[in-house]
């Protein structure tokens, strides 16, 4: 895969299914945290979704100048959800990741992540971003996560 023409996916991430309530997710608290985090953001609370009614929040931020990816958070039990990331490169991804790993989360450890890319094509497997690094070394595993899949 080259840089020049990236493979654009929706991004899943969340708490380790373990403790799937590590985060404490709440969508007013999200909401919150987006706002200061990206200036400009736009949220909207949208109605229950999915086969199980899950409270939902969208949003759109601005990852990088005039570059605005779009995200839906779903908590399908108090405490407990996940956040997409919609239509993004594994560099955008990361933006968002990283803002996500050392903003919102509790502890770096509990960001894990999967793909829409790579449950297409079979791979079940939840990987985890980086504790420690920046966008690029989170890129990085996000584009290790994609290649991976596309060997499938």
């Amino acid at each position: 895969m080259t840089n020049d023409n990236p493979i654009r996916t929706r991004f899943v991430f969340a708490p380790p299914v373990d403790d799937a309530t590590a985060w404490n997710l709440s969508l007013d608290r999200f909401a919150e945290a987006l706002e200061q985090g990206f200036p400009g953001a736009w949220t909207k609370h949208e109605g229950p979704l999915g086969p199980r009614p899950s409270d939902t929040l969208s949003f759109e931020v601005e990852i990088a100048e005039s570059v605005w990816i779009e995200g839906l958070t779903t908590t399908p039990f108090d405490g407990m959800g996940s956040v997409m990331v919609e239509n993004a490169s594994a560099s955008e991804a990361a933006v968002f990741a990283a803002w996500l790993r050392d903003s919102f989360a509790p502890s770096p450890e509990l960001v894990h992540f999967s793909s829409e890319f790579a449950m297409n094509r079979g791979d079940e497997s939840v990987w985890r971003i980086p504790a420690a690094g920046g966008t690029e070394a989170i890129a990085e595993e996000l584009q290790r996560h994609i290649d991976t899949a596309g060997q499938l």
